[in-house]
């Protein structure tokens, strides 16, 4: 009897244990969703606010102040690495990109409605959007340095 308690006791623990390592930060359903070049800063933010919308909406304000200035570098980096026509189809991509940013971003306050929850869905999107740009024109930066 004691050996059945004993090991109905460990098996109690071991559960109790395997559900604790099972707990998601808050974190863990951006970070599966999110580009590469997101900062940990910002997955820190998020696990601190814990689902309070107005502290994960000043992570997001402040990750895509980060985003936007690292794209921001990128282009003018490549810019710098870029002549003639090369240059101006970079100027004229970006433009398009700038023009697709805002309509995707206007669509999606459409689609999710004016909600805080959807608030934060849109500007979540908007900042990855920034950060994948920045990891593509990063992508050019090394093609031509590699030359």
């Amino acid at each position: 009897m004691e050996r059945i308690r004993t090991t109905v006791i460990a098996l109690a623990l071991l559960a109790c244990a395997s559900a604790v390592c099972a707990v998601e930060r808050a974190s863990d359903p951006v970070r599966r969703d999110a580009p590469k070049g997101i900062s940990e800063a910002f997955y820190a933010c998020i696990d601190k606010a814990d689902y309070d919308t107005i502290a994960v909406a000043a992570c997001l304000s402040a990750e895509a102040g980060v985003q936007d200035a690292r794209l921001n570098r990128s282009y003018q980096t490549l810019l710098g690495k870029l002549d003639g026509k090369a240059k101006e189809q970079l100027v004229a991509s970006e433009r398009a990109w700038l023009a697709f940013h805002d309509k995707s971003s206007g669509l999606e306050s459409t689609l999710y409605g004016s909600e805080i929850i959807a608030n934060l869905e849109v500007a979540q999107r908007d900042m990855f959007r920034k950060c994948e740009r920045a990891n593509t024109l990063d992508t050019y930066v090394s093609m031509v340095s590699d030359e």
